[in-house]
């Protein structure tokens, strides 16, 4: 947030999509030192992977839409080996944004929540091909290969194209996200997954740890309502 020159202050939410230590890691501290609410399952007990610091727990609903001033998010439950995971579907304005990580699979939510958004993060976490052939144990490789672990760069490039094939799908940017660090890089991504099997939508692979300092966005959502000014 340094970086990009963003206000902390700014923010209103934590979401937490899960209790995996590399997406809770630091969650509680960040909303005990700004006072900020933490979006949960309403079925995940918290408490039991923290020490009692979250300032606020805000329980969510998946498939219902919940406002706040501009924002408007709906959680959707997610295919993975933490409890009650979920990723979400945000409207900021006009503007329509869905986040879709840590799942061993997709769904038809997934695509019509993707459908309808600008921009949309798809995780790509691993090539089935590097993860194979990798040190990890046996066990480990089929946990992150299950329908409770990850989705590959194949399962990514799949999604894409039927997302894409959609008779009404808004996306203006795709943005592939969560790589491995020992399975996975962006250029593998881009020979398995191809970078025209979107379509004419511009395809963005996103190393560990970068930064993308701004979205573009050209279309609104009300040129895409019928009878929309």
């Amino acid at each position: 947030m340094r970086e990009l020159s963003f206000d902390p202050s700014n923010l209103e939410f934590i979401f937490l999509s899960h209790t995996h230590s590399d997406h809770l890691k630091g969650v509680e501290n960040l909303s005990r030192d700004l006072k900020l609410p933490v979006v949960i399952h309403e079925n995940l007990s918290i408490d039991q992977y923290t020490k009692g610091g979250i300032h606020r727990v805000l329980s969510v609903t998946p498939g219902r839409e919940y406002r706040f001033r501009d924002l408007r998010f709906t959680p959707f439950e997610t295919h993975h080996d933490a409890p009650f995971s979920l990723s979400f579907y945000f409207e900021m304005g006009d503007i329509a944004i869905t986040v879709i990580t840590d799942t061993g699979k997709y769904d038809s939510d997934m695509i019509a929540y993707a459908g309808k958004s600008h921009i949309l993060f798809l995780e790509s976490n691993y090539s089935e091909e590097m993860l194979m052939k990798g040190k990890y144990p046996p066990f480990l490789k089929e946990r992150i290969r299950s329908d409770r672990g990850h989705l590959s760069n194949f399962q990514a490039a799949e999604f894409l194209r039927e997302v894409s094939a959609l008779e009404n799908c808004f996306i203006e940017q795709i943005y592939l996200c969560h790589l491995s660090k020992n399975n996975n890089c962006p250029e593998t991504v881009l020979r398995e997954i191809g970078e025209g099997c979107s379509g004419k939508i511009p395809l963005r692979v996103c190393d560990r740890g970068e930064m993308v300092p701004g979205i573009p966005i050209q279309a609104r959502r009300s040129s895409l309502v019928p009878g929309g000014s």
